[in-house]
């Protein structure tokens, strides 16, 4: 009889063989979820600073979830928030699928979680797998659907990606049987007036109207800018659902030229960022709503413009009283099409272009740095996507709290790509014994802070990273997080466990923690978006009798609160 390490690479090069032949034959690929398909999401789908990477399937909680095809689990995730618990699956043609916001995990994949959860002392886990491990087959179980990380309500979300690089792909592609008759909804054309450099110079909204062939404008539209770029607020729906999902592909033609074009097929992660130059992020932050732009406010943002004409960046040059018919059509994967045609006319203006009162220009597409006795922001080449008449202000601040003046940079309405360094040195000297509780916060309308972190250099100044224009400062916070009970009954021998609401005074900041029975490192599993910690007891874990609980609980800001109680199983 072979040996248990033969028979282990018997069946290694047994699995390493049905892969090589697979990888020369089409993979058939096959709905991760049973019966009817009711999505919820499309891929592409217009999120906050970020494409939708995937399907959402709307499923009960713990409907089974299948592979879509054969392959091996490559990894397995547990955190706190994101996707919550998802399983990533390898198939041999260079594919990759994700299942995310898992509720439950395949016995055998949930025993190797909790062993690397208890060997690392840790909920969240970042578990890598090899081929060997646990290879599955197309329609396979491998988990249930859940509401886990940050999802709101019961689905699956499905992505596909290339695995080289983990390229989300639509996973529409692969032909999953989805009925769908309905063409996509056009609601409203944006008209944004340019000027030379194509910094927006004014806007005007105007409602299509249905028509026998699709979608037309009531008049025609006057402009008094030679250039424009217009925006359009759209939707579509699948038959079996009502929900009003993103769209999937628009053509403009201005007369008879294609002039710009976009097919949500491939969205790269490293580019996703670049939703705010393709949108109108204004209206987003105000509004909620959300435009795409039929032109991109930066060439990096040409990504998912692989339809559209070289030399073209998507805006329209008017001449002077002459009418200039425009068709944009928006289709959904499906083949649905929706046109509208308008007819734009420009009449020269000779009033003065509109005022910008200002502290700063800083051009777009190039390297700026402001500095001050108290201040410096540095914004990267890529930072902003157009010239920012940029507007800045200092508060002076003496409010318990607040250790530096309110520095109010621009406004919270202009997108800023990536992350710029913002440096603030305080107003007045903080005592040693403060200033691992002091941090760098933005502050919001209703008064209070999200912190953005912070660390503090050589020479006085605390240092960090933004990701948006606002008002900010240094503040102090020396006030503990709150721990509440929510599930937690001294007598717990009938209980399946217990649970705890966590909460920080502070938004923004990460919150850590250790639990412990009687001294021994118990998982607690963190739900962020309900600040709730639970504990399920598993068999053997913890026996019967009196025991102790305790938490420790911290803020990035050296505040901790210690929580204990007993209990009896």
């Amino acid at each position: 009889m072979p040996s248990p390490l033969l028979r282990f690479f018997l069946s290694y090069l047994l699995i390493i063989g049905a892969l090589t032949f697979l990888s020369g034959q089409p993979l058939q690929y096959d709905a991760p979820l049973k019966g009817a398909l009711k999505i919820t999401g499309t891929f592409g789908e217009l999120r906050s600073d970020h494409f939708h990477a995937g399907l959402d399937f709307r499923a009960s909680i713990n409907t089974p979830v299948h592979s879509v095809a054969d392959g091996y689990v490559s990894r397995i995730s547990v955190t706190r928030g994101g996707y919550g618990q998802a399983i990533y699956v390898d198939h041999p043609d260079g594919r990759r699928s994700v299942y995310a916001h898992l509720e439950s995990l395949r016995e055998d994949l949930l025993d190797t979680v909790r062993k690397v959860q208890y060997e690392r002392e840790t909920f969240s886990v970042n578990v890598r797998l090899d081929s060997t491990a646990f290879p599955v087959k197309r329609g396979e179980p491998i988990g249930g659907v859940g509401n886990r990380g940050y999802s709101f309500g019961p689905h699956l979300h499905f992505e596909i990606r290339e695995a080289e690089g983990d390229v989300p792909l639509n996973p529409m592609m692969l032909g999953f049987d989805i009925p769908d008759t309905r063409s996509p909804q056009l609601r409203q054309l944006r008209v944004y007036e340019l000027d030379g450099r194509g910094n927006e110079l004014r806007a005007q909204t105007v409602s299509p109207q249905s028509a026998p062939e699709g979608y037309r404008l009531a008049d025609t539209v006057v402009v008094r800018s030679g250039r424009i770029g217009l925006g359009i607020k759209a939707y579509d729906r699948q038959n079996a659902m009502p929900n009003w999902n993103g769209i999937y592909a628009v053509r403009v033609v201005a007369d008879t030229t294609l002039v710009h074009a976009f097919a949500l097929d491939r969205i790269p992660y490293a580019k996703t960022e670049y939703l705010n130059a393709l949108t109108d992020y204004r209206e987003w932050k105000e509004n909620t709503s959300w435009y795409h732009r039929l032109w991109a406010l930066t060439p990096r943002a040409m990504f998912v413009h692989e339809e559209s004409p070289p030399g073209f960046d998507g805006t329209l040059r008017l001449l002077p009283n002459r009418p200039l018919p425009v068709t944009v059509a928006v289709r959904d994967y499906a083949g649905n099409v929706s046109p509208l045609r308008a007819v734009f006319l420009y009449r020269p203006d000779e009033g003065d272009a509109p005022g910008r009162p200002h502290e700063y220009y800083l051009p777009g597409q190039e390297t700026s740095l402001i500095k001050r006795n108290d201040l410096e922001l540095e914004l990267r080449e890529d930072a902003l996507y157009r010239d920012v008449y940029f507007r800045y202000a200092r508060l002076p601040e003496a409010s318990d709290g607040y250790f530096s003046a309110v520095h109010q940079l621009h406004d919270p309405l202009t997108p800023l790509h990536g992350r710029a360094r913002l440096a603030i040195l305080p107003a007045r000297t903080v005592p040693d014994s403060l200033r691992e509780h002091v941090f760098i916060g933005r502050c919001q309308s209703d008064g209070s802070w999200v912190s953005s972190g912070g660390k503090w250099r050589d020479d006085g100044f605390m240092e960090t990273r933004i990701s948006s224009f606002g008002d900010y400062a240094m503040y102090l916070d020396t006030v503990p997080p709150s721990v509440a009970i929510r599930y937690f009954p001294t007598d717990l021998r009938r209980a399946d466990g217990f649970s705890l609401l966590i909460e920080d005074n502070v938004a923004g900041g990460r919150l850590n923690y250790r639990a412990t029975v009687d001294g021994k490192w118990v998982l607690m599993e963190y739900d962020l978006k309900n600040d709730r910690l639970t504990h399920t007891f598993s068999e053997d874990e913890i026996g019967p009798g009196t025991h102790r609980f305790e938490l420790r609980l911290s803020d990035g800001r050296g505040n901790e609160t210690v929580f204990a109680r007993n209990f009896t199983r």
